[in-house]
């Protein structure tokens, strides 16, 4: 699933590796709101060859982090990290929150850093 039209099929700035589409849809949606591509693929086809071509850094959740870093050896963000508990749940909206904006920061920031380093 390519959530975004990159420049070359394959590439992109990030990539999500979620297997609930809904939240990978979202997530992709923010990220391409401040102007990066993103592709994404299920955290089920991680096992299947693929190469993600000039990605930056991985979206993933907790239980994927391992998995992610041994096969693509790319710096992972945590969207876990993101989602609050919110404490007025009881009555109103839904009981946890997507911090948006601190999550965008830290792509960014991870994105930064990785370009530091150079390639690996």
């Amino acid at each position: 699933m390519l959530l975004d039209s990159p420049s070359e099929p394959g590439q992109a700035d990030v990539l999500i590796c979620l297997d609930n589409q809904q939240v990978a849809t979202h997530i992709g949606s923010v990220l391409s709101a401040r102007g990066l591509t993103v592709a994404a693929v299920p955290a089920s086809r991680m096992d299947v060859e693929f190469e993600p071509r000039g990605c930056q850094v991985v979206v993933t959740h907790t239980a994927m982090i391992g998995r992610v870093r041994s096969r693509l050896h790319l710096p992972v963000v945590n969207v876990e990290a993101f989602i609050f508990e919110r404490p007025d749940h009881s009555t109103t909206g839904a009981p946890k929150q997507f911090d948006g904006a601190a999550f965008v920061k830290r792509v960014l920031t991870v994105m930064s850093d990785a370009e530091r380093r150079g390639p690996r």
